[in-house]
Order: structure tokens, then C-alpha cells, then sequence
């Protein structure tokens, strides 16, 4: 897909895989919407990108407030136009066993992972669908492949976020509306940033490495899902094994491969994001 002067949101987008989704948007000559609830991280991204000569429209936008999510997108359509193709990729991680975490913090990991995702979908897939035309992209995640301890309701959000978008690409096929496609994007916990001190065994690391920039996250969303329409990629590729492994192996050898892995353990050393998002 050619992305000159195609209209694309991108929520979260004031860092992270956000921001470098839209750094990699603007040198195709995109026209890019931020959208982040953080007043002063999304002021911050979008100085730095117009110091660097780039033209960008952002809104202060919370994704769990969806009269917030609807009323900007009102604003978008009148002012801008329909959105070409919608990334969705705010989310946030509480980590730690599932009881020891509040009843709030987990309805908060939900409604930014998933329900948000509704909203903003609701939003902007009818005028694709009239068009016959469009790119929903969802960040899940490689916990929606395999189980993961201390990272229970981040991982069923993630499951969420994949069932989601398959079932929407179905939808779509069978309203006769091809042209309009659904990505899920899958990558292993980042080096950086939200999942910063988890880590794998030697073993682990070897099997299922952590991405090393948010770029690399960014790169094969342009590449792989927008250019080329590839379903649910996984980052690195060798994450496939996950999904060969749950389905041809009982659960106690899944438990033994996560032993050998460091996958049961791999959040032990966790020095992310205290506060979720």
C-alpha cells in the first residue's frame, strides 16, 4: 500500500511503539493523528516531531472514555477525513500474581487493551466498510500464543485482542468487504520501555529472544501488516513455535518447556512501568 497522504490514528502514540510507528508513518509521507491521554508526553512527541519539519494533527485523547473516543472522532472526520487505517496501540501492564493486584488496576488493564479497541473500532470501521477499504491494525501481544505467569489478566487481554481481530476479518469477508483489512501484532516482551527487566534464561533467549527497540515493533507493522496484509505476525518470526508447541504438547510437558525456558519466571526481575500506563 501506497501511504502518501493516507489518513492513519495511531492511540499511545506519544512513545514507545507509538511514537516509532509514527516516525516510520511520516518518511512514508502519511498524514498522522496522535492520540495519547498523557497531556504533556503527547505535547513533548509532537514538538520533537514538527522541530524535525513533520505536519501532525494530535488530540489529548483518553481510549477508555469512549464519549472522549467518539466526540474526537467526529472532530477527525469533519476536519481531516475518514482514517485510511486505524493502529491501535495504547495498552499498560500491572504485573505480579492475579489476587495480589486491585479490582481497579485489572478492570484498567482491560479497558485500555481491550475495550478501548471497541470503541475506536466503532469509530472508524464504518466508513471502511462503506468503502470498501482500510487497515485496522490491534497490538496484542506473544502472551496471546502461550500463558504467562504474573502477567494473567495482561494475557487475556491479549487473547482478547487476537480473537477480536480474527473475528473481524471474517465479519468482513462474509459482508463482502474484502478490501477492508485486520492485523494483529504479536511481539515478545520488549527490552525497553513497559517490559524493561523481563528476561528469559540462556535457553529461553535463545528460543524466544526480546525485542530490542520499540523501531523493530514499528518496522514490521509498516512492512509486514500494512505492505504487505500479513494477518498476525509475530516478532521475532521464531515466536511461531509457541503456537506449535500449546497445540501439540499436554500442558504438564508446556509447564516442563516453561521451566527449561525461564518463561515461569521470566517476570521475577521486572523493573517496567510501576503504575501501568
Amino acid at each position: 500500500m501506497n501511504l502518501k497522504n493516507k489518513i492513519v490514528l495511531v492511540t499511545g502514540a506519544a512513545k514507545g511503539i507509538g511514537l516509532a510507528t509514527v516516525k516510520r508513518l511520516l518518511k512514508k509521507d502519511a498524514k498522522v493523528i496522535l492520540w495519547d491521554f498523557q497531556p504533556n508526553d503527547l505535547d513533548n512527541a509532537v514538538k520533537s516531531l514538527k522541530a524535525e519539519g513533520h505536519d501532525v494533527f494530535s488530540q489529548v485523547c483518553d481510549v477508555t472514555n469512549k464519549e472522549q473516543v467518539y466526540h474526537n472522532a467526529e472532530i477527525i472526520k469533519k476536519d481531516i477525513g475518514d482514517v485510511d487505517i486505524l493502529i491501535n496501540n495504547a495498552g499498560t501492564v500491572y504485573t505480579g500474581y492475579m489476587l495480589d493486584r486491585s479490582d481497579e488496576e485489572l478492570e484498567n488493564m482491560i479497558n485500555v487493551n481491550f475495550t478501548s479497541m471497541i470503541y475506536t473500532i466503532r469509530s472508524f470501521m464504518p466508513a471502511m466498510l462503506e468503502k470498501n477499504k482500510g487497515h485496522i491494525i490491534n497490538i496484542s501481544s506473544a502472551s496471546s500464543l502461550i500463558g504467562a505467569p504474573k502477567l494473567a489478566i495482561y494475557a487475556a487481554t491479549k487473547w482478547a485482542v487476537m480473537g477480536l481481530t480474527e473475528s473481524l476479518r471474517l465479519e468482513a469477508i462474509t459482508m463482502g468487504k474484502k478490501g477492508v483489512r485486520f492485523s494483529s501484532i504479536h511481539p515478545n516482551f520488549l527490552k525497553k520501555g513497559l517490559f524493561e527487566g523481563t528476561k528469559l534464561n540462556i535457553l529461553g533467549s535463545m528460543f524466544a529472544p526480546g525485542v530490542k527497540s520499540h523501531d523493530v515493533v514499528a518496522k514490521v507493522i509498516i512492512n509486514r501488516a500494512i505492505r504487505f496484509g500479513f494477518h498476525s505476525p509475530k516478532i521475532p518470526w521464531i515466536m511461531n513455535q509457541s503456537v506449535l508447541l500449546r497445540a501439540l504438547l499436554p500442558s504438564s510437558l508446556l509447564v516442563k518447556f516453561g521451566n527449561l525456558y525461564g518463561l515461569n519466571s521470566m517476570m521475577d526481575e521486572y523493573t517496567g512501568y510501576k503504575d501501568g500506563r
